[in-house]
């Protein structure tokens, strides 16, 4: 049985279809660094999964699930990306996840026996592999690699939370603004060579939850010191291994990582 970490540690090699570099960073940047289902999968146990399923097309704009929704099963995205987050009571919308092609949501209705916990909405033309819990639980009954892969998707997302909630805590903006975006560029560039990713504030804004202004102020201080280059939708880091030094240099916890 492959524990978790084997199944995880390749993940940023392999998109769902097995090819590198086609993750989108607006994914990268809402996933946390976190692994999709489908590539932990092994080819037979995918393919049980993706047999039970049935793929339904989302215009864009149109609402997958809403919070709240009684709906158990699971969600898989086939193609284009989805916004997991939720509308606040004063108007405001903050945005927990953008999944892409592999990535899946509601787990917590297959094993917490919550509703949807989210409102989940199609960023363009989507398609979902939308499986059953009773086809999902029998899948998990019959392979345990499938077991395993949730556990480890499940893992993975809890630790970068825990993380993400420290930093939160502990670091001035401008720190965790710069801390993921250089994570962002790991699946983008080798880590010597410059790296952009295209990307507007509000989006920065709506993760951090903060206002726009506070992530201008965060981005210009940036590149007051020559760690980010800001273009119209789109940020450079020039210096990637001078940045990794920055952030060291103001690190409160020593880094983990997987199998590190």
């Amino acid at each position: 049985m492959q524990t978790c970490y084997q199944l995880c540690h390749d993940r940023n090699n392999f998109t769902p279809e097995g090819k590198a570099g086609e993750r989108g960073a607006m994914t990268d940047i809402f996933d946390l660094d976190t692994p999709a289902l489908l590539p932990l999968l092994p080819p037979a146990t995918k393919a049980a999964l993706l047999s039970a399923a049935v793929p339904v097309h989302y215009p864009d704009g149109a609402l997958v699930h809403a919070r709240g929704d009684r709906k158990p099963g699971l969600s898989v995205v086939r193609s284009g990306t989805v916004r997991i987050g939720n509308p606040g009571a004063d108007g405001s919308y903050t945005t927990t996840s953008i999944l892409g092609p592999g990535h899946c949501f509601g787990e917590f209705t297959l094993f917490a026996d919550l509703p949807r916990t989210h409102d989940v909405v199609a960023i363009g033309e989507v398609v979902i592999d939308q499986i059953s819990a009773p086809r999902v639980m029998a899948l998990y009954d019959a392979d345990p690699k499938l077991g395993w892969a949730l556990l480890c998707l499940a893992t993975r997302r809890l630790h970068a939370l825990i993380e993400f909630a420290e930093d939160l805590r502990r670091l001035p903006l401008p720190v965790q603004l710069a801390k993921h975006l250089l994570a962002m560029t790991r699946q983008h560039a080798p880590a010597s060579a410059p790296a952009s990713v295209a990307l507007v504030q509000d989006d920065l804004a709506s993760m951090f939850g903060v206002s726009r202004v506070s992530i201008g102020k965060a981005l210009r201080r940036l590149a007051a010191e020559g760690l980010v280059e800001i273009g119209y939708g789109r940020l450079t880091l020039p210096d990637r291994p001078r940045l990794a030094d920055w952030l060291a240099e103001r690190a409160v916890l020593m880094p983990v990582t997987a199998g590190g």
